[in-house]
């Protein structure tokens, strides 16, 4: 199965006026993949060529999940993957099991009571339940993460490296671990997972063939 990976959809082409979301819904009616992949922070929202399982990031708006879903903003190929389930995508025989965690880490937020109303600026952020949430699950390929593990390099510790994401990675050992914010493209591993921290569109975008599990990295405004 090929899928498009998209990271971080900030701002505009370098060099044009053209924003980057646009952009994505270029590529995604001109790549030959059968669905993508984007780590948050799609910050506009748009109908696509083909599926785009995505998850919300710090500059995102999470209400637009309920939008959608309800039709009130009626996109097409847009789907929210919800913080702790499993989306399995099916090729013949092959089938590729995919979670993530939505939002990114801000400590002002992460002990707040879930069962209690939060303040709005507090929506795009991750709660200690929703990290908890995750750490039952088994046997996931693609874990979708807005930030990147603590200790394996990432810098930034804790907003960059996040020791909640950690311990997702230690816990749950996806195969494979792609990150969102960093806005930088750098792989990390431990024992069992490999981890991908992706660069914002509007740099490059990736292809990732899951018979082999190898990430390709195009240049933004190239095509394979």
């Amino acid at each position: 199965m090929r899928l498009g990976i998209l990271g971080d959809i900030h701002g505009y082409v370098p060099g044009t006026e053209q924003m980057c979301i646009e952009y994505a819904v270029e590529l995604t009616a001109t790549l030959q993949v059968e669905a993508f992949l984007q780590v948050g922070d799609m910050c506009h929202y748009r109908s696509f060529a083909r599926p785009v399982h995505w998850i919300y990031g710090n500059n995102d708006w999470p209400d637009v999940v309920r939008q959608v879903e309800t039709g009130e903003r009626p996109l097409q190929h847009l789907h929210h993957i919800k913080t702790g389930e499993v989306l399995t995508l099916g090729q013949g025989a092959e089938q590729v099991r995919i979670a993530g965690l939505n939002g990114a880490l801000d400590d002002l937020y992460y002990e707040l009571d879930p069962t209690a109303e939060r303040p709005l600026e507090s929506l795009p952020f991750f709660l200690r339940a929703d990290v908890e949430r995750c750490l039952p699950l088994r046997n996931i390929d693609i874990f979708l993460v807005h930030g990147c593990p603590a200790g394996l390099g990432y810098g930034r510790e804790p907003d960059h490296g996040v020791p909640a994401i950690r311990t997702i990675v230690d816990v749950v050992q996806p195969r494979l671990m792609l990150c969102g914010h960093a806005h930088f493209f750098r792989e990390a591993h431990t024992a069992t997972s490999h981890i991908y921290s992706l660069n914002q569109l509007k740099d490059e975008y990736y292809i990732l063939e899951t018979t082999t599990w190898t990430l390709e990295r195009f240049p933004n405004g190239s095509l394979p």
